[in-house]
């Protein structure tokens, strides 16, 4: 099953809200809210586990990137719960997660909010995309993402917030794209709240007031090009991780091209 788009052109603010929810409860394992799994992080494969083998196809099965399935394998932290990111990202990171209740600013590369939605669902995180009409759904697959776990609200109208809000209650991860502009701190501090009580992750821009933490990624480095010649093999992204409570970090990741 692909990706979930879900057109909300024409809708009244009701009528938005009431869509939404439909669509959500059609995602695998949709129904409860991302609250009453909150205590449950989503949980990386241990390191050493056997992955199945990329040459074999099962009827029905979903081909699963082996970095996005280990990501933070290596210091991962069941005391921690969240959502999954790649592996060479988690040591970044409190626990090795995207902690779940928090609002993480990401910013830079695009390629890295890519990777964090391949790893998330890949690992079966229920994500959703706000406000980014130009995202390549083919290459969060190609990252190991699983598509139906991916729902996708190209335009969310005139008050992004209140789509935002809804899909909070339903699923594990929300990114909000370049298309959705950032709101007045005390609209912020209202949906942080909202974070908070879902145990869900909020991605957002890199000018939203009142977020935790912050991961800038930048290109350095590309992978299977010769002298203006060859077919582009891997991306290397400098992933920065800052926060209020510890110093920056840094790490790079390396992505499939």
């Amino acid at each position: 099953m692909g990706s979930s788009a879900v057109d909300l052109s024409g809708l009244g603010t009701a009528d938005r809200v009431a869509e939404l929810r439909r669509r959500l409860a059609t995602m695998p394992g949709g129904g409860p809210p991302a609250a009453a799994r909150s205590g449950a992080p989503v949980t990386a494969r241990p390191e050493g586990a056997a992955l199945p083998d990329p040459d074999v196809t099962v009827p029905g099965a979903i081909s699963v990137d082996a970095d996005a399935v280990t990501s933070g394998a290596a210091s991962f932290d069941a005391r921690v719960p969240g959502v999954v990111v790649p592996r060479s990202v988690a040591p970044l990171l409190p626990g090795g997660v995207l902690p779940a209740g928090r609002v993480t600013t990401v910013s830079g590369s695009a390629t890295l909010r890519v990777g964090l939605l391949a790893a998330a669902t890949a690992a079966g995180a229920r994500c959703a995309v706000v406000g980014w009409p130009e995202l390549g759904v083919a290459a969060v697959a190609e990252q190991g993402g699983r598509l139906d776990c991916l729902a996708l609200v190209p335009d969310p109208g005139p008050d992004p917030a209140a789509v935002v809000s809804v899909l909070l209650d339903g699923l594990d991860l929300v990114l909000l794209g370049p298309g959705v502009r950032v709101v007045a701190p005390s609209r912020a501090r209202v949906l942080a709240g909202r974070v908070r009580a879902a145990g869900a992750v909020l991605l957002v821009g890199a000018d939203w007031p009142g977020a935790e933490l912050a991961l800038a990624g930048r290109h350095c480095r590309y992978g299977g090009l010769g002298a203006g010649v060859g077919r582009l093999a891997s991306v290397s992204t400098m992933v920065r991780c800052s926060g209020r409570a510890a110093p920056p970090r840094t790490a790079e990741w390396v992505a499939a091209g």
